[in-house]
C-alpha cells in the first residue's frame, strides 16, 4: 500500500499547477493551514507558478522534523515514516528513496531556503488548494480535527513561576501534572503566550519548534526552566515586564493526535534582587491523625543564609497553587503558615512535621483527602535591600484518611535473591471498616504500564495469572512475601531487572462493583546481590554518512564494579516499538545486537561505533531517517543477573558534521595559592575533532550554570588547543570565573569545556557536562572581628571614657593582635585597611588575641589623627586584625555606631537673690547675690538674666541667648557672688529694664565642654519691681473741721532735680483723661497756695482750697475731686534723673474729696 501511495504521490507531483509562470516576489500571498494563517520570516513568493516558503516554517507547521546540511545544501524532513529530501537548485527530490521531478527546485532567497509548498504538503500527505483571486494557499492536514477526540488526555495544573533575575527565559519555570494517558504520549510541547492573546489547538499544532520547548515523559509531573533563548509563540524572546501564560500540547506516539491544556494563570516577570531560595521541597504523609501531624515537609536550605532570617512553610490547595506567588505568600496570616528556624547544623536539608493546628493558606485546618502543594519562603532579614524568595512547589500530595476506605500500601521491598516473586515483600494498611470486605488481592504491574491499570482491569484479572489472594486478619498486613510462581498482571513471572509497581484491591463480600483499588506503590526493581550494574550517561551520536550502523556511535560510563560483568550488548530499537525491557533483551540472539568487550577502554568512559552490518531488534539494518532508541545491556556471568540501561534517542541523517562535546571534565586541586593556579582540568577529546577548532575551559561558581549560547558569548575562558588525546591543563593564577571575578580561596567552582567548531562544522559549538565541584583552599585569610560597639562610661574627657567591645573571629591562628582605632565620624566613611595599617603606635590601643574584648581604652589613647579623644566630638571605632604572616593581608572590621562623649552636667547655685538697692530707676538698681555649688563642675561662666515676671523661661530658652547685652557674665568662683547690674543691661527680650515693671532673675551655669558638657539653670529669684525716683506715693487728701484741706504723701526717692511739688485738683469725671502734659501745663501757672518745696521729708500739710482745678475750671460745690502731686523738675540737666521712662506725676489720691467753697 505504501508503494502505491508513493507512486501516486510522484504522479501528482508531475501535474503542473496553474500558478503564474513568471516570478512574483511582490505578490501578497497568504498560506492558511487548517484555516490558521502561517506567519514566516520570509514572505511567500511565487516562482514559475509555484508558491515558495521558508523550509523550516512549512515543515514544522506540518509537524515534520527537519534537518539542514550546510555542506551539501540538502534539507531532509521526516514525518510518520515518510522521508522527503530536497537539494538547493536541484530539479529532483526523493520521497522514501524514490526520485521525483520538480518543475521548480528549492532556492536560496536572502539567506532563507525556499521550498515549493505544494510539493512539501502533498509529499507529507496533506491536501492543498489555491485561490487565484485572493492569492491564498490552503493546506488541510489529514489528521487534524481541530479538537481533542484522539484518545489522549491533556495535562492539568499548568503553572508559571518567576525564579530568577536574568531578564529572559531563565527566569521562567513551568510545571504541570502529567497526562493521565502518558503511556500514549510521545512528548509535550510547552508554549509561552503573551497574556493579551489566546491559543487554540489548531494554532498550537502550527507553532514552530523555535517557539516551544519539548519535554519528554518521565513518569513524574514535569518541571522545567526555560533558557535565555526561549521565545514565545510570536517568536519574541521572553523578557521582563511582559505578562505571559503557558499552554502545554500533548503529542501522541502514533502522530496526528494532540491534546491542548488550559492556559496557566498569568505571570509578569520582574527583575528583583532577592535572597537565595529553598529548593527540593518535598511533602510526605507520615501518620494517620487526619490533620497537620500527618504532613512532613523537607527542603534544601538556601545556599547562602546570611540574609535569611527564617523559613515559612505554606500548605496550598493544589487547585490554588498556580496562583500562589511571593506576593500571595507575604499576605498570608501568620496563623496559616509554619515557621522553620535556621539551625547551626551543617546539614543542607531541613525537615519539619506540622502541628495538629496547622492550617493551609486559606485558613482551613489541614486534613485528609485534600490535594496540597507545599511552598517554602526564605524570609529576608532586610526586605528593603533583598527581597524574600519563594521556592517552587512540591509535588502534589493528598493525605490519606485515618479512617481508611481504601487499602494503603506502606512498603514494597526486595528481600531476597531467588529471582522470582519470593524476592518481593508487600505491606499495606487494611480498610478501617472490614465488615463488608471479603479479602484483598495484590497486583504486580510493570512500571511502564501502571498508569493504565485501574479498578476495571483489576476486577477482570484471573487469580492464576494476575494477583495474589490475601485473607483479611483484622490487622494491617505486614511483610507479605509473594510466592515463587507469582506473576504480574500481564501473566509474566516476576523476575529481576524489571521495574514494577504494586496495587492492592479490597474485595467486597457481595458485589464486585463495591471493590476499591489502592493507589500504586513506589517503583521497585528486583535485583540480586550478585547482580551487575547498569551503564550510565548513555549517549548516541551520528558520526558518519554511510547510511548504516557505522553512522552510529554509542558512548556510556561503565559501572564502577565490573567484577560480575562479562560484556555489554547494544540494542537498537525503533522508537515506534511500544515496549522493550530486560526480558526481551535477555531473549534476543546476537543477530539483533552489537557486543562490546568490557575491556574496550582503559577509562570508565566507553565509546563504540557500530559496524555496517549492525541491525535493530527487528532484524533490519540500521539506516538513515528512522527514529531509534538505543539500550545497553550489562551482561553478567549468569543471565538472571543482567542489567538494562535507560535509552538514548537518535534519528540518523544522511550527513553529519556535528561538533561534539568532550567527556565530562575532571576538576582537581593542584596547589595552595588561593587563586586559579590551584586548579587542574582534565578531559577526553570530543569525537570528530576534525570539526573542532579549539576548546575553551570556563570556570563557574558552583551555584551557577551555563548553556552553550552563554558559554560561547562569555569572555572569561582558557583557550586549549586540541591534541588528539586526553588533555590536562593547569590554569593560570590570573584566571577569572565566568562573572569576571578572580579565582579566590573559600569559593567553590566547577568547569565546563566548550568545543568550538571550525569552518567545516555544521553546528558551531558543543558544551560538555559540568565537572565536579572543588573549593579553593590556599592560605587562610585573616578574618575581621565583628559586633564592634562603643559606649560612654565615664566623665574624664579622655579615651578612658570610651568602652569598646567586639567579637573575635572563630579562627585566630594567623592573627598577631588587634588594634582599636578611634576615627572622627566625618572621616569614617573613607577609612580603609590601607590607612589603618599606617596609624602610629600612640594612636590605637593594642589587644592580644584570645577572649572577646570588652574594656575601656587607655586614657592617653588618641584618635587616628593623633588628637586627644574628648567630649562633644562624633567618633566611630574600628578594629584592625593584624596578620602574623607578612604575606597575608590585615583585615579591618566594620565601624561601630557613631558615639559622642558627653561628660557631666554642671550644678546650679543656691539662694539666688535679686533686689532693689538703688534709686536710679533702671537695671543699676538691681543687686544679685548667689552662692556657687561646692561641686559645680567645670564651668566657663555664670550668666545673670533678667526676665519679666509674667514670662515663662526655661533652660532651652537660656541656652539660646548668646547676645552679651542680654545677660551679665560672672567668672567662675568658689566664693559667694554679689554684683550690681549695669544700667545698660537689658532683659532677655532685649527691652530696657524699666521702672514700674516687675522682674525676676535666673542664673545660667555654662559648662566649659571639658568634663562638664551640659549647662544648667538655677531657680528664679523672688519677684521685684524697679521704683520711679521722681514720683511721690501714698497721696491722701481730706477736709478738716475748718474746711481746709489736709494733704499727705511720701516724697520722691530722688529729690535732687525736683524744685517743688505742685498739688493739682482734678474733678472725678476728668480723672481718666488726665495726663502728664495736662499736669505740666497746670503747674506752669504758679499757685503758691498749692506749691510745696521739697525738704527731704515726707509731706503733711494743710492748705486752703484753691479757686481753680488743674484744668483751670472753677472749683464746684459738692463735687468730688482727686488730688495729684507733680514733681516739678529743675531745668539743670546735671540734676536730671537717669531713670528709664520715669514719670514725675503721682497716682491720683485714693480718696475723692467733696470740696465746699468758703462762704
Amino acid at each position: 500500500m505504501k508503494r502505491i501511495w508513493t507512486a501516486l504521490l510522484a504522479a501528482i507531483l508531475l501535474i503542473p499547477m496553474t500558478f503564474q509562470s513568471q516570478a512574483q516576489a511582490a505578490v501578497n500571498i497568504s498560506v492558511l493551514i487548517d484555516g490558521v494563517k502561517l506567519y514566516t520570516p520570509q514572505a511567500p513568493v511565487m516562482i514559475q507558478g509555484r508558491v515558495m516558503l521558508p523550509m523550516r516554517s512549512i515543515f514544522e507547521a506540518l509537524d515534520a522534523s527537519v534537518k539542514w546540511n550546510q555542506k551539501t545544501k540538502t534539507v531532509t524532513a521526516v514525518k510518520d515514516g515518510t522521508t522527503v529530501i530536497l537539494k538547493i537548485n536541484s530539479k529532483t527530490a526523493t520521497i522514501n528513496s524514490k526520485t521525483v521531478a520538480l518543475d521548480v527546485p528549492a532556492k536560496n532567497l536572502k539567506g532563507n531556503t525556499m521550498v515549493p509548498v505544494r510539493f512539501v504538503s502533498e509529499a507529507l500527505g496533506q491536501k492543498i488548494g489555491w485561490n487565484s483571486k485572493t492569492k491564498t494557499v490552503t493546506v488541510t492536514t489529514t489528521n487534524n480535527s481541530g479538537g481533542n477526540n484522539t484518545g489522549i488526555a491533556p495535562v492539568n495544573y499548568v503553572t508559571l513561576r518567576d525564579i530568577g533575575n536574568a531578564g529572559d527565559g531563565r527566569d521562567l519555570q513551568v510545571s504541570f501534572s502529567k497526562s493521565s494517558t502518558e503511556p500514549l504520549i510521545s512528548h509535550y510541547r510547552v508554549m509561552i503566550v503573551k497574556q493579551s492573546k489566546t491559543l487554540n489547538q489548531t494554532e498550537a499544532q502550527r507553532v514552530s519548534s523555535a517557539a516551544y520547548t519539548s519535554v519528554y515523559p518521565t513518569g513524574s509531573d514535569p518541571m522545567l526552566t526555560l533558557t535565555s533563548g526561549s521565545k514565545d509563540v510570536d517568536g519574541d524572546l521572553i523578557r521582563d515586564n511582559q505578562a505571559y501564560k503557558a499552554y502545554v500540547l500533548a503529542v501522541s506516539k502514533t502522530g496526528g493526535a494532540y491534546a491542548l491544556s488550559s492556559a496557566s494563570p498569568s505571570l509578569t516577570l520582574t527583575n528583583t534582587n532577592s535572597v537565595n531560595g529553598a529548593t527540593n521541597v518535598k511533602a510526605s504523609d507520615v501518620s494517620d491523625y487526619g490533620d497537620g501531624r500527618d504532613l512532613q515537609v523537607s527542603f534544601t536550605r538556601a545556599q547562602n543564609e546570611s540574609n535569611v532570617s527564617n523559613y515559612r512553610v505554606f500548605v496550598v490547595k493544589t487547585k490554588d497553587a498556580a496562583n500562589f506567588n511571593l506576593a500571595a505568600a507575604k499576605s498570608v496570616s501568620s496563623q496559616n503558615y509554619s515557621t522553620v528556624s535556621k539551625t547551626s547544623t551543617t546539614n543542607t536539608t531541613l525537615s519539619t512535621t506540622l502541628s495538629s493546628s496547622a492550617r493551609d493558606t486559606s485558613g482551613e485546618l489541614i486534613r485528609s483527602g485534600v490535594a496540597y502543594t507545599v511552598f517554602v519562603q526564605s524570609v529576608s532579614s532586610n526586605e528593603s535591600v533583598l527581597a524574600s524568595n519563594l521556592s517552587s512547589g512540591s509535588a502534589s500530595i493528598t493525605l490519606s484518611t485515618g479512617n481508611t476506605t481504601v487499602p494503603f500500601i506502606t512498603q514494597v521491598t526486595d528481600i531476597g535473591d531467588a529471582g522470582d516473586g519470593r524476592d518481593l515483600r508487600v505491606s499495606f494498611n487494611k480498610v478501617s471498616n472490614e465488615s463488608s470486605i471479603h479479602s484483598y488481592r495484590v497486583f504486580v504491574v510493570k512500571d511502564s504500564s501502571y498508569s493504565s491499570f485501574n479498578l476495571s482491569r483489576a476486577n477482570t484479572a484471573s487469580s492464576y495469572n494476575y494477583y495474589t489472594h490475601v485473607n483479611k486478619t483484622g490487622n494491617n498486613i505486614t511483610n507479605l512475601t509473594l510466592s515463587s510462581g507469582a506473576r504480574d498482571v500481564d501473566g509474566a513471572t516476576i523476575r529481576n531487572g524489571v521495574y514494577y509497581r504494586v496495587f492492592v484491591m479490597a474485595v467486597d463480600n457481595n458485589n464486585a462493583n463495591n471493590n476499591v483499588l489502592s493507589a500504586p506503590s513506589s517503583s521497585i526493581i528486583l535485583s540480586s546481590s550478585y547482580n551487575v550494574g547498569a551503564v550510565t550517561s548513555l549517549s548516541v551520536t551520528d558520526v558518519n554518512n554511510y547510511n548504516d550502523g557505522r553512522d552510529l556511535q554509542v558512548s556510556f560510563y561503565r559501572p564502577s564494579d565490573q567484577s560480575n560483568i562479562s560484556h555489554y550488548q547494544v540494542f537498537v530499537v525503533k522508537s515506534s516499538n511500544s515496549y522493550f525491557d530486560l526480558y526481551r533483551a535477555n531473549n534476543l540472539s546476537s543477530y539483533y545486537y552489537t557486543q562490546i568487550s568490557k575491556n574496550n577502554s582503559s577509562s570508565n568512559y566507553m565509546s563504540q561505533v557500530l559496524n555496517s552490518g549492525s541491525r535493530d531488534i527487528d532484524g533490519e539494518l540500521i539506516r538513515n531517517g528512522v527514529s531509534y532508541r538505543v539500550y545497553v545491556l550489562s551482561v553478567g556471568y549468569s543471565t538472571s543477573n543482567n542489567a538494562l540501561s535507560d535509552y538514548a534517542s537518535i534519528t540518523l541523517g544522511n550527513a553529519n558534521q556535528n561538533v561534539n562535546p568532550v567527556s565530562t571534565p575532571s576538576l582537581t586541586l593542584n596547589g595552595n595559592n588561593g587563586n586559579g593556579s590551584d586548579l587542574k582540568v582534565t578531559f577526553g577529546p570530543a569525537y570528530g575533532e576534525s570539526y573542532i577548532d579549539h576548546y575553551r575551559v570556563i570556570v563557574v561558581k558552583s551555584n551557577k550554570s551555563l548553556n552553550v549560547s552563554q558559554a560561547y558569548s562569555n569572555g572569561y575562558y582558557t583557550l586549549v588547543n586540541k591534541t588528539g588525546g586526553t588533555i590536562t591543563r593547569d590554569l593560570a593564577n590570573t584566571t577569572k570565573d565566568s562573572d569576571g571575578d578572580l579565582i579566590q580561596r573559600g569559593q567553590s567552582y566547577r568547569v565546563y569545556v566548550l568545543s568550538v567548531g571550525n569552518s567545516y562544522s555544521n553546528y558551531s559549538n558543543a558544551l560538555s557536562a559540568v565537572s565536579n565541584a572543588v573549593t579553593i583552599q590556599g592560605v587562610t585569610q585573616v578574618a575581621a572581628v565583628t559586633n564592634v560597639t562603643a559606649a560612654d562610661v565615664s566623665d574624664f574627657n579622655n579615651a578612658s571614657d570610651l568602652k569598646v567591645s567586639f567579637t573575635n573571629p572563630a579562627n585566630e591562628a594567623n592573627i598577631k593582635e588587634y588594634r582599636i582605632m578611634v576615627v572622627k565620624q566625618a572621616n569614617a566613611g573613607s577609612f580603609t585597611v590601607a590607612q589603618a595599617n599606617k596609624v602610629g603606635n600612640d594612636n590605637y590601643d593594642s589587644v592580644t588575641v584570645g577572649t572577646n574584648f570588652n574594656k575601656v581604652l587607655r586614657a592617653e589613647t588618641r584618635d587616628v589623627e593623633g588628637q586627644p579623644i574628648r567630649n562633644s566630638v562624633d567618633y566611630q571605632v574600628f578594629v584592625l586584625s593584624v596578620s602574623n604572616n607578612g604575606s597575608i593581608s590585615n583585615a579591618l572590621s566594620a565601624p561601630s555606631a557613631t558615639i559622642k562623649l558627653t561628660g557631666t552636667a554642671v550644678t546650679v547655685p543656691s539662694d539666688v537673690y535679686a533686689g532693689i538697692e538703688s534709686t536710679n530707676g533702671n537695671a543699676s538698681d538691681i543687686v544679685v547675690r548667689f552662692t556657687p555649688a561646692s561641686n559645680a563642675g567645670t564651668i566657663a561662666e555664670y550668666r545673670i538674666m533678667v526676665v519679666p515676671s509674667d514670662q515663662g523661661f526655661g533652660l532651652d530658652d537660656a541656652n539660646r541667648i548668646t547676645n552679651g547685652n542680654l545677660y551679665t557674665s560672672v567668672a567662675p568662683t568658689n566664693s559667694k557672688v554679689e554684683t550690681t547690674l549695669s544700667a545698660r543691661i537689658k532683659d532677655v527680650n532685649g527691652e530696657d529694664v524699666k521702672s514700674g515693671y516687675k522682674y525676676k532673675v535666673f542664673i545660667l551655669v555654662v559648662a566649659d565642654g571639658t568634663v562638664s558638657t551640659t549647662n544648667a539653670m538655677s531657680k528664679s529669684s523672688k519677684e521685684f519691681e524697679i521704683p520711679n525716683p521722681l514720683q511721690t506715693t501714698a497721696v491722701t487728701a481730706k477736709l478738716d473741721a475748718n474746711g481746709k484741706l489736709q494733704v499727705d504723701f511720701k516724697r520722691a526717692i530722688d529729690e535732687r532735680g525736683i524744685t517743688a511739688y505742685r498739688l493739682l485738683f482734678v474733678e472725678e469725671d476728668n480723672i481718666k483723661t488726665f495726663t502728664l502734659k495736662a499736669a505740666t501745663d497746670a503747674a506752669a501757672k504758679e499757685d503758691k497756695n498749692a506749691t510745696i518745696k521739697p525738704d527731704g521729708k515726707d509731706v503733711s500739710t494743710l492748705i486752703d482750697i484753691p479757686a481753680k482745678d488743674a484744668l483751670g475750671k472753677d472749683i464746684k460745690d459738692n463735687a468730688k475731686y482727686a488730688v495729684y502731686v507733680l514733681s516739678v523738675q529743675s531745668q539743670d540737666k546735671k540734676l536730671a534723673s537717669s531713670a528709664q521712662s520715669a514719670t514725675p506725676l503721682s497716682e491720683a489720691s485714693k480718696t475723692l474729696v467733696v470740696l465746699k467753697k468758703t462762704p
